[in-house]
């Protein structure tokens, strides 16, 4: 699950891990890229690594695995390319492409929101791969959102 900050990746990864629980390992960019290893996002970073190792891990001792972040293509495109060469259609490519707009409004309800400045920083507009399985937008629920994926599961 890939996409913007705010764009409700995290929510709908979340949700999703509930739903297919308990055999399910959840990874977050954020955590391994920034809390883990206080990694700079750039090509080539530590993270990479990390990601590939627990990837490897949780194919031997999880039913699913749930990789969300903003995963920016400038950085992220090989190594999620390999992914897709290596499992095929067992791996799903999830794009949330909500509006700057949506994105500013969503971040707003959060605990600790960002500043708009800090998001207009980190905005990739239109970062698709060109493999996704399906592109989410402004207008999908959470419920909506789950409905497509767990369709995508059967």
């Amino acid at each position: 699950m890939r996409g913007n900050s705010g764009s409700g990746k995290t929510t709908t990864a979340k949700s999703l891990k509930e739903f297919l629980s308990p055999r399910v390992l959840l990874l977050s960019q954020d955590v391994l890229r920034k809390q883990m290893l206080a990694e700079p996002d750039h090509i080539g970073n530590m993270s990479i690594g990390l990601f590939k190792n627990i990837i490897n891990w949780g194919t031997v001792n999880t039913d699913y695995i749930i990789i969300e972040g903003i995963l920016k293509r400038s950085v992220y495109q090989s190594f999620l390319e390999a992914l897709k060469q290596e499992y095929g259609p067992k791996l799903l490519n999830f794009y949330f492409n909500i509006s700057f707009k949506e994105t500013v409004t969503r971040n707003n309800l959060k605990a600790l929101p960002f500043s708009e400045q800090i998001l207009t920083q980190w905005w990739q507009n239109e970062d698709l791969l060109g493999n996704e399985d399906a592109v989410f937008t402004d207008d999908e629920t959470l419920e909506e959102r789950l409905t497509t994926i767990e369709g995508y599961l059967n």
